[in-house]
C-alpha cells in the first residue's frame, strides 16, 4: 500500500511540469498562427509608355524584381499617386521603380516616338487590404498618409525640452505624423529633411510639440529652399481613444471567459488513474 501511494505521489508531482509543457506548446502554436498575415496584392492600370521622363531623386528610385513589386512599393510609401517602372532585364522582368510623392503625372514632361519605350507609367495602385486581427493607432488615422504642410519655414525652434524626449529619426513626413499620433500628446510636428533631395518624403528628424500651436513668428526667413515642414496632428487624442477601447475589450473578455479546465491525455492520464485507483 505504501509503495502504491509513493508511486501515485510521484505521478501527481509530475503533473505541473506536464501541464506547463502543454500550455507552452499551445501558446507557441497560437502565437505562430496569429502572427501570420496576408501580404498586399496590388494592381495598377497602365497610363502610357514613354521614352524619357525626369527621374526622381535618389531616395525615390529603387530596384525591384517586377512591376507588381513596384506597385506594392508605391502602396507602402504614401503619398504615391503614380509610378514609373523603368524596365531593365526584359527576360527577368526586373527594373527600377520610380516614385513621385506629392506629385501628379505630367505627360508634357515626357517624350515619345522612340522605337522601344522602356518607361511604363502606372496610375495609383489598387490593393487588397491585409488580413489582420488588430488595428494599430497609426493605421487607424488614414489622414497621416496624405500630409499637407501648414507651413514651409526655416529656423523654427525645437520643442521646450530641447529634444530630450520629443525628437526622433523619421523616414519622412508620413512617418513623423504617425509617430505624433502614437505619442498621444502631440499637437503638431516639424519635420526636418536630411536627405540629398531636401524632400519631406525622405529621411529626416521629427520634432513633436505636445503643447501649444504653431507660431509663425518663431520662424526665420529662408534664404533658399525651405528647411522645415510644419504639420498639425490630423487625429488628436486618437491614441487615448484606441487605448481606452483596447482596455475595455480586454476587461470584457476577462469577465466573460469561462475558466479553462486542466486535462491530461495519453499514457500519462491512464497511468495516473490506475495508480490513484490502486491507492484508494
Amino acid at each position: 500500500m505504501k509503495i502504491t501511494l509513493f508511486w501515485a505521489s510521484i505521478a501527481l508531482s509530475a503533473l505541473p511540469r506536464a501541464l506547463a509543457a502543454t500550455e507552452s506548446t499551445a501558446t507557441t502554436a497560437t502565437a505562430t498562427t496569429t502572427s501570420t498575415s496576408t501580404a498586399h496584392s496590388c494592381t495598377a492600370s497602365l497610363v502610357t509608355k514613354l521614352c524619357d521622363y525626369p527621374s526622381p531623386g535618389d531616395a525615390f528610385a529603387v530596384a525591384e524584381d517586377s512591376r507588381a513589386s513596384c506597385w506594392d512599393y508605391c502602396n507602402a510609401h504614401p503619398p504615391c499617386d503614380f509610378l514609373i517602372f523603368d524596365a531593365g532585364n526584359p527576360y527577368l522582368g526586373t527594373g527600377s521603380c520610380w516614385l513621385y510623392p506629392g506629385q501628379t503625372f505630367n505627360e508634357s514632361k515626357g517624350t515619345t516616338g522612340c522605337s522601344n519605350p522602356n518607361l511604363s507609367v502606372y496610375d495609383k495602385p489598387v490593393c487588397a487590404s491585409p488580413t489582420t486581427t488588430a488595428t494599430t493607432t497609426a493605421s487607424a488615422c488614414t489622414a497621416t498618409e496624405t500630409p499637407t504642410a501648414v507651413a514651409s519655414v526655416c529656423g523654427y525652434p525645437t520643442p521646450d525640452d530641447n529634444c530630450f524626449s520629443t525628437c526622433s529619426a523619421s523616414s519622412g513626413a508620413v512617418d513623423c505624423l504617425s509617430q505624433c499620433v502614437k505619442a498621444g500628446l502631440c499637437n503638431y510636428v516639424v519635420f526636418n529633411p536630411h536627405n540629398d533631395d531636401n524632400s519631406q518624403y525622405a529621411s529626416g528628424t521629427c520634432w513633436m510639440y505636445p503643447n501649444g500651436t504653431y507660431n509663425a513668428a518663431d520662424a526665420t526667413t529662408c534664404t533658399g529652399d525651405a528647411e522645415q515642414y510644419v504639420y498639425k496632428n490630423p487625429c488628436p487624442n486618437l491614441d487615448l481613444m484606441t487605448s481606452s477601447g483596447a482596455t475595455a475589450a480586454a476587461t470584457t473578455t476577462s469577465k466573460n471567459s469561462a475558466p479553462t479546465g486542466l486535462s491530461l491525455s495519453g499514457p500519462l492520464a491512464i497511468g495516473v488513474a490506475l495508480l490513484i485507483g490502486q491507492a484508494l
